[in-house]
């Protein structure tokens, strides 16, 4: 019963629906005279949106370097995590936080030569401080490390006590294997 009701109204609705129809000027048989009265133009545009994102870099930078017959004991081929690879990565000294100061370990460390320049050693996580001595790596307890500005062992770097020094070659923050 529906749908004898609903056909009507669709036939109507497809009676009234338009027919594409081509316009055909009769006179001109080829069905388009350009610049005549049957001409079509069309006009077309394209807009483009550019949108810019800022980014933030974050770049660890070192402290200015106050020391002068002393050179940096941080090792320098250390170039951050992953490089070369995971098991022979460490840390820069910037990204170690190795911070170099004159004079100021002396009021930590009586015992140290005045004058000294030094460092204070704090390993990031997953790293521990290896220094080395006479060719080899050996692991390292101590977290300081002094270099006398002055005198016969002017720019020599040492740890442990002014009793019992050992000489630095260099040091750095190597992974915890």
């Amino acid at each position: 019963m529906l749908q004898i009701l609903l056909l009507p109204i669709v036939l109507t609705a497809y009676s009234h629906a338009c027919i594409p129809t081509q316009n055909v000027d009769s006179n001109n048989p080829g069905g388009s005279n350009p610049g005549g009265p049957s001409a079509t133009t069309t006009t077309s545009s394209t807009t483009t949106t550019t949108t810019t994102v800022a980014t933030t870099t974050t770049t660890v930078t070192e402290p200015p370097f106050p020391c002068n017959a002393c050179p940096k004991v941080y090792d320098n081929t250390c170039q951050g995590f992953g490089i070369p690879n995971l098991l022979q990565w460490c840390p820069t000294a910037a990204e170690a936080g190795i911070t170099y100061v004159l004079g100021f370990v002396n009021a930590l460390l009586p015992f140290l030569p005045a004058g000294s320049c030094g460092t204070t050693i704090v390993c990031p996580l997953t790293t521990a401080l290896r220094i080395k001595i006479l060719g080899s790596e050996i692991p390292a307890p101590v977290f300081y490390a002094w270099c006398e500005e002055s005198g016969a062992k002017a720019g020599i770097w040492y740890t442990g006590t002014w009793l019992t020094p050992i000489e630095l070659v260099s040091l750095a923050c190597k992974p915890i294997i």
